[in-house]
């Protein structure tokens, strides 16, 4: 009996301490990777830019010129992502719903207006979340480096607005315009590239003056303008008269009519080697914000027998620059007045 009990005191023992011992760990097949961050896609804010709708009667593809050039520099700038117009025209009332549609965050549209060789340009930025004007500008463009500036504008207006002006995109808030090719230097003429510049329109005042005895021999008989108020009237004369003195052999006409193809022949009276000088002065409202008017010479050269033998509109910030501009333009057609 006590041998039983030895027997089984023993076997219980070593049943206890074989179960207090921990059991040996095996090691992990392959190590666990820690955990990295999930680093987020930038995503863009998006834009769509609409034709320009163009005052006057300049060429109306002028405003998808300008915004195919808007598109172009923000798009080399980088930032924002610039939607392609929809396939067919849309309306200014859908302009909302039609950026909306496309995906666009942001919508620009606006007005431009050719003043001399200038365009005036009205420009806003619209946010498609809200429907709200969120930016919105005037500018005078002469030269494709300012057109250059203002789609630079829009962009940093854009990346503002959206809050994700990331450290990528700060360093090119300075947008440095694209080495241009030859017909597109910074300094090129904005209304020669969108075409809205006419073949007689904002040419320089002829410079040097011609020697007296370089002038033609056919001289202009200038007559008193008309269209406006009588004190601009005589001013605006008297500018015509000096400003083609510099070329032609001039003399002011006695003889105050507002039809000179109808009066030539007594405007011209003995002398049969000339030619009449005349036109209108007015002022035009310019559609801007604020509004803002400038001035308008029509230059009319008529023949000692009534026909018309040149005629020009010209539009600039000063009577004396569009009468200037209107001057060039006949020296170019018709160097010796005739």
């Amino acid at each position: 009996m006590r041998r039983y009990l030895a027997v089984l005191a023993l076997v219980c023992s070593t049943t206890f301490l074989g179960a207090s011992r921990p059991a040996p760990q095996r090691p992990a097949a392959f190590p666990v990777p820690s955990p990295s961050p999930t680093v987020a896609p930038l995503t863009l804010p998006a834009l769509v830019i609409y034709p320009f709708t163009v005052n006057g009667d300049a060429d109306k593809k002028a405003g998808a010129k300008l915004a195919a050039l808007f598109v172009a520099q923000i798009q080399n700038a980088g930032g924002v992502l610039v939607k392609p117009l929809p396939a067919k025209p849309v309306v200014r009332t859908d302009y909302l719903t039609s950026a909306i549609r496309s995906g666009a965050d942001y919508y620009v549209s606006g007005y431009l207006t050719p003043i001399g060789e200038q365009v005036a340009l009205v420009e806003q930025i619209v946010s498609t979340s809200s429907g709200a004007i969120i930016w919105s500008n005037t500018a005078q463009l002469l030269t494709y480096g300012d057109a250059s500036s203002q789609a630079d504008d829009i962009r940093k207006a854009i990346l503002g607005h959206a809050g994700r002006i990331q450290a990528q995109y700060r360093q090119q808030q300075a947008l440095s315009t694209p080495t241009p090719g030859p017909a597109h230097g910074t300094s090129a003429s904005i209304g020669s590239i969108l075409g809205i510049l006419h073949r007689d329109r904002g040419r320089p005042a002829p410079k040097p003056s011609l020697a007296p005895d370089q002038k033609p021999a056919r001289g202009i008989l200038v007559i008193q303008l008309g269209g406006a108020p009588e004190t601009a009237r005589i001013a605006a004369t008297t500018t015509l008269a000096r400003s083609l003195e510099r070329i032609f052999r001039v003399t002011r006409s006695a003889v105050v009519t507002r039809d000179a193809g109808r009066d030539a022949r007594t405007v011209c009276g003995a002398q049969t080697n000339v030619t009449i000088a005349g036109g209108d002065v007015a002022q035009e409202r310019v559609r801007t914000f604020p509004p803002r008017t400038v001035d308008v010479f029509t230059m009319r050269v008529y023949r000692c027998d009534g026909s018309i033998l040149f005629s020009s509109t010209q539009r600039a910030s000063s009577f004396g620059d569009a009468i200037d501009n209107a001057v060039a333009a006949f020296v170019a057609a018709h160097p010796g007045n005739g």
